[in-house]
């Protein structure tokens, strides 16, 4: 086996950036290569010019356990794709999120050989929707006992996470000069007032009491001159909803109440699994044996691959290695910690 730090620097140092393909099909090819090396079988399908790897102990399609995590990361500074190491961290983009997730699962999977029934699926653009997991789901990839996501929760394990919906509503009026508003409408007006209805749908949030629906208002745009009335505005509103049923229903309320146009962009489903799941006991008690630490039950604000699994009927959970700083400039994990939990995950699968 690959020194797991090494691997790691090895792939923060392609600079596999969402958008850039080529970056990224090359950590899936070093991930190949290295897995292919050690006796998994491995195969690599496309999407969209993305090369995705499956890796598994069996040839299958559907082990007992797939683990889920992606080789792409955002964008960051020249820099930050050299990592280095500090005071017993690994500092670089995608230390976190999702590269050091993705050496412990490949890790994980060669000490399985011959003892558990598990595959990994890496995906090659969770940053930007995921639609490389979604792709891998339609063609066959599954499990037969337990889905997960390592991405996500330190030392926790996640069994829900809320939905996402992203709308730009709309706003029309009629243009006119900025010193005769009274022969226009303005479309700003229109759209600030339109904003204001649907706000009490959505109370606020505090830390602690968070498992509600959530809105923010991301970008606005409206008007090229500061001498007239525009004539169209929009707003795009980020949404995170906690009830799968509830979708259409946000949908067709913000329509009716503010008036606006209201035009769907994204949206995943929230995902949502009983905490007293068997299999979800035994991973944290797993946990808590190589931790010595109590492992909460929790539910996620932010969204993972887990929504592309819903459909297949296999409890789906997300955990996640310790470290700092996702997407920003200092991201890190912690060395020690990228060890303790390939340990974990290993005498988990395998016993």
């Amino acid at each position: 086996m690959k020194n797991s730090i090494e691997l790691l620097k090895e792939l923060i140092s392609l600079r596999p950036v969402s958008a850039d393909i080529e970056n990224v099909n090359r950590a899936s090819g070093v991930l190949f290569e290295y897995l292919t090396g050690e006796g998994l079988h491995c195969v690599v399908e496309h999407a969209d010019g993305r090369d995705v790897l499956f890796a598994a102990t069996e040839e299958t399609k559907t082990p007992d356990v797939l683990l889920n995590a992606h080789v792409d990361v955002v964008p960051a500074e020249d820099h930050q794709f050299v990592p280095f190491e500090r005071d017993g961290q690994l500092v670089g983009r995608g230390t976190n999120d999702c590269l050091g997730n993705a050496v412990i699962l490949a890790q994980t999977l060669i000490r399985c050989q011959g003892r558990a029934s598990v595959g990994a699926l890496f995906s090659s653009d969770e940053e930007i929707g995921g639609m490389t997991t979604r792709a891998m789901v339609e063609r066959g990839y599954g499990a037969q006992r337990l889905i997960l996501i390592v991405d996500g929760s330190q030392y926790a394990v996640a069994v829900a996470q809320k939905g996402v919906l992203t709308l730009e509503l709309q706003a029309e009026g009629k243009a006119a000069h900025a010193s005769t508003p009274w022969q226009g409408s303005n479309a700003i007006d229109t759209l600030i007032d339109g904003y204001a209805r649907i706000r009490d749908m959505f109370p606020g949030v505090t830390a602690g009491d968070e498992w509600h629906n959530t809105m923010v208002a991301s970008i606005i745009q409206a008007g090229t001159v500061a001498n007239r009335v525009p004539d169209k505005a929009s707003l795009i509103i980020n949404i995170r909803y906690t009830d799968p049923c509830e979708r259409q229903t946000i949908i067709d309320r913000i329509r009716a109440l503010s008036g606006l146009g209201a035009e769907v962009l994204m949206g995943c489903p929230p995902v949502v699994f009983d905490e007293c799941t068997p299999v979800f006991r035994e991973l944290a008690a797993c946990m808590e044996s190589t931790f010595s630490r109590k492992i909460p039950m929790v539910r996620m604000n932010g969204a993972t691959d887990a929504r592309h699994f819903v459909d297949l009927d296999v409890p789906v959970a997300i955990i996640g290695s310790p470290g700092t700083g996702c997407h920003g400039t200092e991201e890190s994990a912690d060395i020690a910690g990228l060890g303790a939990y390939e340990e974990m995950l290993a005498n988990f699968l395998a016993g």
